[in-house]
């Protein structure tokens, strides 16, 4: 049984800065309930490493979401058939999916382990670079990392998150698609779909086609999903990374 609610702390040394983007726009797409507190508790355990050198990078381990008393909580009130972590793991692939978290798959101590960050432009610029050289994580939470990846989120997820139920007959096409483009070019013409709100495979096969006869190059104006950028030099800096 649930507490009762006794009211907001006002102490703004603990508060929690969110950017606009979580009410103008996350706020009215998300659906998946479960979706919305993994976010939630993302921002929350990022907030609570502001004290850390500005020049470390703010990760969440899938083990410490999985750990989080609070969020397993949140998960459980949901009920249905499903388990929390089962619920978490399909809450981080929407999230993924949707674009709002970043998921890197790193190998270390012969181990694999997922880590997430909040979707912004450093943090993308960041992967890329532990990417090429993992040696930069040296003295950071993923210290010993001798091989990161970006895992892109899987085609028919995106599809259902983006754009609806997903049928038989479609599916084949998208398994093609996932074999014939690139695993970026997939992801970011449903984005651009998305930003000018043409919901559909026949336009995002539209783009692939395109990209693939034309090349991609730079796109003056391409419009990108969710840009927490402007946010990464402000108020917000300390949640995001360094400036």
């Amino acid at each position: 049984m649930s507490q009762p609610f006794h009211g907001f702390s006002t102490q703004r040394d603990s508060a929690i800065a969110l950017p606009p983007e979580c009410f103008e726009q996350l706020l009215a797409e998300i659906q998946d309930l479960a979706e919305f507190k993994v976010l939630l508790t993302v921002f929350r355990l990022v907030a609570a490493q502001r004290d850390r050198p500005r020049e470390e990078p703010r990760l969440v381990s899938w083990a410490q979401l999985r750990g989080d008393g609070v969020l397993e909580r949140g998960l459980t009130v949901l009920g249905g058939e499903l388990t929390p972590e089962e619920r978490l793991d399909r809450a981080l692939e929407r999230a993924v999916a949707r674009g709002t978290l970043l998921h890197l798959n790193v190998q270390r101590r012969g181990h694999s382990e997922s880590w997430y960050l909040l979707h912004t432009a450093q943090n993308r610029r960041l992967v890329q670079e532990w990417e090429q050289d993992p040696g930069r994580l040296a003295g950071t939470s993923l210290d010993e990392a001798a091989a990161v990846r970006a895992q892109r989120p899987n085609i028919y997820v995106l599809y259902e998150q983006n754009i609806g139920l997903l049928s038989p007959l479609l599916a084949e096409e998208l398994e093609e698609a996932a074999g014939r483009y690139p695993p970026d070019w997939i992801e970011d013409a449903f984005r651009e779909a998305v930003a000018y709100n043409r919901r559909s495979w026949r336009y995002i096969r539209a783009i692939l086609e395109n990209w693939e006869r034309q090349g991609r190059g730079d796109r003056p104006g391409k419009r990108e999903g969710i840009d927490f950028e402007k946010y990464t030099s402000g108020e917000y800096a300390d949640l995001f990374g360094q400036d």
